[in-house]
């Protein structure tokens, strides 16, 4: 697994031996999803694996007792999925799903916890990744809390933004509907706003594009 695209795995492994990241690596298997909406896991599975993300973007979801979707995040190469699940060893209270090509590496639960156990150091970085992890969840959703749909639209953008190679921001490959399902808002009403962005000249559209031409405005 390269490190340099694996920000929250590195931390995990701040600190360690080369040695000893090898003996963790060594446990890792490699997947990849490639069809389009493939499940990674589902909502009320046993959490037996844990799952870094290196290439890709994974959408999380929950899904309520009446079959509705919600959608909490989008997650780019890097970030690690089912580590609290992992640890508490209980049912996975999110599903994963790929949004186009995704690459893994899976850690066995059983594995996981015997390198807890055998390097100090890991089980001290699995702290602090957790309580980071806590933070900035909540950094991320108390504002939305208190915005407006339309300012909620505007900085969950500005948040699943990646960089292209011309420098600009922009979102890739996701639909109206998912990002309804980010806000709990229709997809008639998200194609609405993204119109009125778009007067604004707080963004451009073309197909399966949406670039970010004003982050502040946006987040205003």
């Amino acid at each position: 697994m390269e490190r340099r695209n694996n920000p929250k795995w590195n931390q995990a492994l701040q600190g360690l031996s080369h040695e000893e990241a090898e003996a963790v690596h060594s446990l890792m298997r490699a997947r990849s999803y490639s069809p389009p909406r493939a499940v990674i896991f589902s909502q009320g599975e046993p959490s037996d694996t844990l799952v870094v993300v290196r290439n890709g973007r994974v959408r999380l979801f929950i899904t309520s007792p009446e079959g509705e979707e919600f959608t909490l995040s989008m997650l780019n190469g890097g970030s690690i999925l089912g580590l609290a699940a992992a640890v508490l060893q209980r049912p996975r209270i999110l599903s994963a799903e790929a949004a186009g090509q995704v690459d893994v590496s899976i850690l066995s639960a059983t594995d996981f916890s015997a390198c807890l156990e055998r390097f100090p150091r890991f089980s001290h970085n699995i702290t602090r990744l957790l309580a980071l992890l806590a933070v900035e969840n909540i950094e991320r959703s108390a504002p939305l809390v208190l915005d407006s749909a339309s300012q909620r639209l505007g900085r969950i953008l500005v948040a699943l933004a990646t960089r292209t190679p011309n420098g600009k921001q922009a979102v890739h490959d996701l639909t109206h509907d998912d990002l309804g399902k980010m806000i709990g808002a229709s997809r008639t009403w998200v194609s609405l706003t993204l119109a009125d962005f778009e007067r604004r000249g707080l963004v451009t559209r073309q197909p399966g594009c949406i670039a970010i031409l004003d982050p502040e405005g946006l987040m205003r």
